[in-house]
This record gives C-alpha cells, structure tokens and sequence, in this order.
C-alpha cells in the first residue's frame, strides 16, 4: 500500500543548448514510485537515442524557438496534512 504522505513527481528539465533558458514541467504525480518510474523511463526514450545520446529538442518560447537537452527525473514529496507539515 502506497504511503499517503509521499507522492512522485516525474519532471522534465531542458537546458538550451546554445543560451541560458531552462525549462522544467511536470509531467505526473503518482502514490507508487513504480508507476513514475514507468512513466521516466517511456519519456527517456523521447530525449535520448538507445546508446544514451542526447536528442535535441525544440521549445517555443515568445522569444523563439529555444534547442534544448532534456532530462527526466522523479522527485519525492513528503505531503504535510496540517500547515506545519506535520
């Protein structure tokens, strides 16, 4: 059973390649860290060729087009029922 005071967060992070813009998203919060791990892993394939390099990705920004490196990542929540997080 999944522990109600932690949740996954699956995040995407992309660095311009030539600039200084990042961009991070979330992509989805899960209860099992199972489930984000699923989830990483299928959009890994989108960001990287099967030997691990990196396939550029192309953001729109109100500036322009933006190429950029991606990275997924999950991350931990602790998950607090009362204001002091408790």
């Amino acid at each position: 059973m999944a522990d109600p005071k932690k949740m996954f967060v699956v995040t995407v992070v992309a660095r311009q390649i030539e600039g200084e813009y990042v961009f991070v998203t979330q992509k989805n919060v899960f209860h099992h860290m199972s489930n984000a791990d699923t989830l990483a892993k299928e959009l890994k394939k989108q960001f990287c060729t099967p030997d691990g390099k990196a396939i550029p990705q192309t953001i729109s920004t109100p500036q322009g087009n933006a190429d950029c490196h991606c990275d997924v990542g999950v991350f931990e929540v602790a998950v607090g029922d009362k204001e002091n997080n408790e």
